[in-house]
């Protein structure tokens, strides 16, 4: 396979998303000024526009529709063969499903709604189900992969809300003997059924698309994976990080989303390094308003030390011209980085540690909802247990990885964390229950395990042996605490948890619930919800299992993003699943500490990433790390990158001991 990614760390891409509604439109568009900004930019590889979300395609197509404005000029053509002289990996952008003209121009081909909706504002969908659909964008992409491209990118591969039409009831009609539900229910096997329907629609529709491509030409394909975090609306699974050669995609929710994104996408990733897009304006819909120069730079850094490839968003004006001053101050990021990017590139090195969180798509849903297929809700409460958690283990400097059902092996994993993972397979159960059985420890919430992936359930966890606990099929109310036996310390939660009785478990904390429900007439105090009536339920729990332990707990408090439970949060993983990577450290929240192992030579590379919520950073002074290498050998020599100063080695208790006289932004330490 082309594997020119495997040396590109530095990408970009300019969106063109242009209309053809004023004939002034794209008309200015410079090829050789295009190139002279991706190089001023200081990338490596650019991703090119063969076609936008309006349809309008950039080179002379035989099966769509061509951009009028441009009187039939291959600008595509051009700018990949111009980005190939310069030394630029060019790479094809095409999207799929949001294609305007193939939805507007064939009403059969339309996602539809369950409420007749086919388009959303300017955005009109053409469904995957359609076979004809399907074979126009086979179609449309092998125009695009004649040209001189080393990759193609496929944007938009996901669900724009629930479709109900005519291809989709077909489909599921001939797969199941069943009509689409009109209910969204998660305990009805039903509405799972069809959800497991919609990310096998998705998942199939890349798979034919990037085997199509793998049948014409030696080159690399992705798909959109932005939505590995969204929840169950948009159908992710992982059956679309199949269909790709490394998973990219573009994010917009700051500094933890951007952490814990990093290493999702490197969990579900086939190759190293995954892609981790980022607009250098402050989000999409914003045509000017550009980051500093301190944001885009710590947002690539916090990227490069978790071992990915940075990748900047910029969008063409209307005319077809372009910024300077935005390239200018991408080029200036890159100057900064260069040294720490050269290192990645040469090290090619993967994210370790001995924690992780526990990725899984089938569990993203909210199994409190129950509503009409027309008005969906697409919450989420455990992938955003999971974005909590990753707060805590970022802020306590706790090195950790992502690891997914597709992992291999848990190799080098002390812990695991499985927030509310309510939907498992019975492989998956199995691969949990030989981790601790053989002295790894789990932290379990909620309802993780209660259904296999159909949606079946004995009616008690599958893993109850390993957690030591028993459903008691009810729930505590919405608003709770969990009140510990051995102190005063009661720590809140704003959602609904499942009680559970202790079999073989030690209780560490019951639930604790206000003496009214919260949205009952009766009430204690006319604004909050106080403690009243402390249940016989378990809400903390810690049961040995073979030659490792589960803590249980049953409420979803990970999530609040709140000082009392983050606080709650780093003293369970003090007390019961200590890191032995980071032994100890002065470094304020701020920092985060990033442990990757090179794949091409015996060495680790360290990274500190300053990222302040006010940016530029304020510089941070005599940092002192001491670490435990995952292997536990003792180093031979440690390398600033910054500047490429040999340190001293300090080897100590199975630990290295190492500084850092002054943090602005981003530093690694090699250590062989």
């Amino acid at each position: 396979m082309n594997d020119w990614y495997k040396n590109s760390y530095a990408r970009l891409l300019i969106d063109n998303h242009i209309t053809e509604d004023d004939p002034s439109f794209m008309t200015k568009f410079n090829p050789v000024n295009y190139v002279a900004m991706a190089k001023k930019a200081g990338v490596d590889s650019a991703m090119i526009y063969a076609l936008c979300h309006n349809g309008n395609a950039y080179y002379p197509t035989k099966v769509g529709h061509m951009h009028k404005n441009l009187k039939g000029r291959d600008i595509f053509g051009e700018t990949v063969n111009l980005m190939r002289k310069a030394g630029i990996v060019p790479v094809a952008y095409y999207t799929s499903i949001y294609h305007n003209h193939s939805a507007k121009t064939n009403p059969a081909w339309r996602v539809t709604h369950a409420n007749g909706k086919q388009h959303g504002g300017r955005y009109w969908w053409s469904c995957p189900n359609n076979d004809e659909y399907r074979a126009f964008t086979r179609a449309q992409i092998g125009e695009v992969i004649a040209y001189d491209v080393d990759g193609i990118f496929n944007d938009m591969t996901f669900w724009p809300g629930i479709c109900v039409c005519p291809s989709c009831r077909a489909k599921y009609l001939k797969e199941t003997g069943k009509e689409i539900p009109e209910k969204i229910d998660w305990k009805d096997k039903e509405w799972v059924s069809f959800q497991r329907f919609r990310e096998r629609s998705m998942a199939s529709f890349t798979q034919e698309i990037s085997a199509f491509i793998k049948s014409k030409k030696d080159m690399t394909v992705t798909h959109q994976t932005s939505t590995i975090m969204h929840g169950w609306m948009n159908g992710y699974s992982l059956g679309i990080a199949d269909a790709c050669d490394y998973t990219s995609g573009d994010f917009y929710g700051g500094k933890y989303q951007h952490v814990i994104g990093t290493k999702v996408l490197a969990a579900a990733t086939k190759n190293m390094p995954y892609e981790f897009m980022t607009s250098r304006c402050v989000n999409l819909r914003d045509h000017t308003s550009m980051k500093s120069e301190a944001e885009l730079t710590v947002e690539a850094a916090t990227t490069l030390a978790n071992s990915g490839a940075y990748f900047f968003i910029d969008a063409i004006n209307p005319d077809g011209t372009l910024e300077e001053s935005v390239y200018e101050r991408l080029g200036a990021v890159a100057k900064t980085l260069d040294p720490y990017m050269q290192t990645v590139k040469r090290l090619k090195p993967v994210i370790t540690g001995d924690t992780a969180l526990y990725y899984s798509s089938a569990a993203y849903i909210d199994d409190n909802a129950s509503s009409d297929i027309m008005t969906p809700n697409g919450n989420k409460p455990a992938a955003d247990e999971l974005f909590g958690t990753s707060i805590i283990l970022t802020r306590n400097h706790i090195p950790f990885r992502a690891v997914t059902a597709a992992s291999k092996d848990y190799e080098g994993l002390s812990t695991i964390v499985m927030n509310n993972i309510a939907y498992m397979s019975d492989e998956e159960n199995a691969k949990i229950r030989a981790f601790v059985k053989n002295g790894g420890t789990l932290i379990a919430t909620g309802n993780t395990s209660l259904h296999d992936l159909d949606g079946n359930t004995t009616g008690n966890f599958a893993l109850a042996d390993v957690f030591g606990v028993s459903y008691a099929k009810s729930y505590a109310k919405k608003f709770h605490y969990i009140s510990f036996n051995d102190k005063r310390w009661l720590v809140s939660s704003h959602a609904r948890a499942p009680f559970v009785t202790a079999d073989t478990a030690t209780v560490i904390a019951r639930i604790v619930e206000p003496a009214f429900d919260p949205d009952a007439k009766e009430y204690a105090s006319i604004h909050s919800n106080p403690p009243g009536v402390i249940t016989g339920y378990a809400g903390l729990t810690v049961n040995k299992f073979g030659k490792g332990k589960c803590i249980y707990l049953a409420s979803p408090m990970l999530s609040l993003k709140q000082d009392a439970q983050q606080e709650f949060g780093a003293w369970l993983f003090r007390e019961h699943a200590p890191s032995d990577i980071v032994m100890k450290t002065n470094a304020p929240a701020c920092v985060e500490i990033t442990v990757n192992k090179s794949t091409v030579e015996n060495s680790y590379l360290i990274g500190f990433v300053n990222y302040q919520s006010e940016q530029p950073n304020v510089p941070v002074h005599d940092i002192s790390v001491t670490i435990k290498l995952p292997d536990g050998r003792k180093p031979k020599s440690c390398t600033r990158v910054s500047d490429g100063a040999k340190l001293p080695v300090t080897f100590d208790n199975g630990g290295i001991t190492l500084t850092i006289p002054r943090l602005e932004t981003i530093e690694m330490i090699i250590v062989e």
